[in-house]
Parts: structure tokens; sequence; C-alpha cells
């Protein structure tokens, strides 16, 4: 029979696990990393100054800004594999233990999740209006407002939340 309490006892069992040199998988436990939130804004530093460079070349090749729209979308995909892997796992066993807190938490989930498909999307409209010549100018408009809100976001809500992590993991190792 299902048991919430022996459900729990086996998650903060693999939670607690230390994983030696394994691959990373969605599995694999997690914990704080103060370096992560820093390595995050990097990569989206990075995507942001490749899809600049896209921006600027855009009248030139259409094929190389096909294939780097592609790219960048591909850049994204990994940022958000990072975040699904080590961010908020850590995120979501800080709130575990309130769940109005664990609900608002997933809600916000939710909302970045639609913010980097609506960013997805708008890459690969911007790589087909490459690819048809048309409406260019409007895709990559759409496809900067999108990215810019999507690091926003991150930044301003979701990444505070796992440096919170961190605070709140130290005063329950000194309450205990």
């Amino acid at each position: 029979m299902f048991s919430p309490s022996k459900a729990r006892q086996v998650l903060d069992e693999i939670w607690n696990i230390k994983s030696a040199g394994a691959a990373l998988t969605l599995n694999t436990p997690v914990h704080f990393d103060p370096s992560l939130v820093p390595r995050l804004v990097a990569q989206h530093g990075d995507l942001n100054a490749r899809f600049t460079a896209l921006v600027a070349e855009l009248g030139k090749d259409r094929e190389a800004s096909e294939r780097a729209a592609r790219d960048c979308a591909d850049q994204l995909h990994e940022l958000r594999r990072a975040e699904a892997l080590w961010l908020y796992p850590v995120i979501a066993r800080g709130f575990a233990p309130d769940p109005i807190a664990r609900r608002l938490v997933w809600q916000s989930r939710l909302v970045m999740l639609g913010l980097a498909r609506r960013v997805l999307r708008r890459f690969d409209e911007l790589a087909r209006a490459i690819r048809s010549g048309t409406e260019v100018t409007s895709a990559a408009e759409h496809a900067t407002t999108a990215l810019t809100e999507y690091q926003r976001r991150n930044e301003a809500e979701m990444y505070p939340l796992y440096n919170l992590m961190e605070r709140l993991s130290s005063v329950t190792a000194r309450a205990a």
C-alpha cells in the first residue's frame, strides 16, 4: 500500500546519496552549489552573444543565419537541461515541507517553461523567416524580446530562490 511517509523516506534517501562520478541524469541527487547561478548567468550571456552575432549577420548568408538560429535553440535547450537537473530539484527540495510554497514554486517553474517554449518558438520562426526571406527583422525582434524576458525572469525569480536554498539549508543545519 502507498504510504506518503514511506515515499518521502525513499526520496530523502535518494537525495542524500552522493553520486560518485556518475553521469548526470534526472535521478542524480543534487545539492546546493554556490557556483551554479553564476554559471547559468554566464550561459545566458553566451547565448545572448551568439544571438546578437546572428542578428548582426542576418542579411548576409541565409544558410549560416538559419544554422545559427538553430544553434541558439540548441544552446537554450542545454541551458534548460542544466536548470532542470541542477536548479529546480534543489529549489523543490527546499520548499517540499510547505505545500503552499511548493505550489507557488511549481507555478513559477511552469511560467519559466512557457517562456522558454516561447523563445524556442521564436527561434524557429526566425529560422523559417530567414529561409523564406520574409519578415526577418520582425522575427528577430520577437526572438530578442522573448529571450530577454526569459533571462530577466530567471535572474529576478528563479535564481534568487535557488540562492535562498543556501540560507535555508544553513538555518536547518544549525537547528539540528
